[in-house]
């Protein structure tokens, strides 16, 4: 197996994409080499154990998973081999832990580490101030490290670019080739800031080139575009508003009915009855939510949460096929619904 193949499981009928690597689990005095999963919800699975990241770094802290087992311990490939051996791993449980953080973002079509201090590094050669500086600072070094070389995507520079603009004006770095080092002058800082100015340009004139013959992705449809909400009613006729899951439009979970799929989705997200019943019959959708901020999160709610809005926006096109008319019209066209404080 790669570094990291492809995977992915069902929650409620729908299709969570996810990565997996190699890790080795701890069963009483063996280790057996085992698939560790990580899914687009962040959820994280071995041997058919859910969990999150949190659960991830317990089981690397108290030994039930390693990277290298310990010496002339028993291990099991199963199918293949078993036996003794002493193996070293040129990784620690953290850097595999960021691998897996970048994974869930690039699931989600979220830029990962690299992708941020790229973006980081874009803004301070448009405006080279200490402000910005500090930002590529903290997000290189927010890369797993192991990564770091290779998050430019430029084999001839490696990421020299980067450590020479967040150098000194003298200081000694590595070089691209082992056992050289570079003395970094301002000429030299000049040269990467045009670096990654010359990319910018570079990446636009190719959008521009590609934009010629038609987008390669299907055009973007806004839902509330800048979180426009209707203090006297929701419009007449509603149009594409009624795609909003705050519009007023009943759904059945679990043989309850809920006045939206707002409504639901919150109250679903507290295990607590009280709550769930004040989220529930709450007036406005948006209001439901506000007040969920303060409620007792279910345990696994990051686990089945994708799971139960899958089954909400599917009872609700199902019971109201007008809406689901509405969303047909969209045809492949991507939906983008802009909400307050969530990406």
């Amino acid at each position: 197996m790669p570094d990291t193949t492809a995977t992915w499981r069902t929650v409620e009928n729908d299709v969570v994409r996810g990565r997996q690597r190699l890790i080795f689990v701890r069963e009483r005095d063996h280790y057996v080499l085992t698939p560790l999963c990580v899914y687009a919800d962040g959820v994280v699975v071995w041997r058919w154990n859910p969990t999150d990241f949190d659960g991830l770094r317990a089981a690397f802290e108290d030994g039930t998973l390693t990277l290298a087992p310990p010496e002339d311990a028993k291990i099991i490939v199963t199918g293949t081999a078993a036996g003794p051996a002493q193996l070293a791993s040129w990784l620690t449980p953290e850097l595999v832990i960021g691998d897996l953080v970048d994974e869930v973002d690039r699931l989600n079509d979220r830029p990962d580490s690299s992708g941020r201090c790229w973006d980081a590094l874009i803004s301070y050669a448009a405006e080279p101030s200490p402000g910005n500086l500090e930002i590529v600072r903290e997000r290189y070094f927010a890369v797993p490290e192991h990564r770091r070389i290779y998050m430019l995507g430029d084999m001839d520079q490696n990421d020299v670019p980067v450590r020479i603009l967040l150098a000194a004006s003298g200081e000694t770095i590595p070089a691209r080739h082992p056992d050289h080092t570079l003395s970094v002058t301002p000429e030299m800082q000049e040269r990467a800031l045009e670096y990654f100015r010359r990319s910018e340009r570079a990446v636009a004139e190719s959008q521009e080139q590609n934009a010629a013959d038609g987008p390669e992705t299907a055009t973007t449809i806004p839902l509330r575009p800048g979180g426009r909400v209707y203090p006297n009613g929701w419009p007449e006729p509603p149009g594409l508003e009624v795609l909003q899951i705050d519009y007023p439009a009943p759904v059945v979970h679990g043989g309850q009915e809920y006045p939206t799929v707002m409504h639901a989705y919150w109250a679903l997200s507290t295990d607590d009855a009280a709550w769930h019943d004040r989220i529930a019959s709450i007036e406005r959708g948006l209001d439901a939510r506000t007040l969920a901020t303060n409620a007792p999160r279910r345990d696994d709610w990051p686990t089945i949460r994708l799971g139960v809005m899958a089954a909400l926006l599917r009872d609700k096109f199902g019971r109201h096929p007008a809406m689901a008319q509405q969303l047909e019209k969209t045809g492949d066209a991507r939906l983008l619904y802009n909400d307050w404080g969530s990406g």
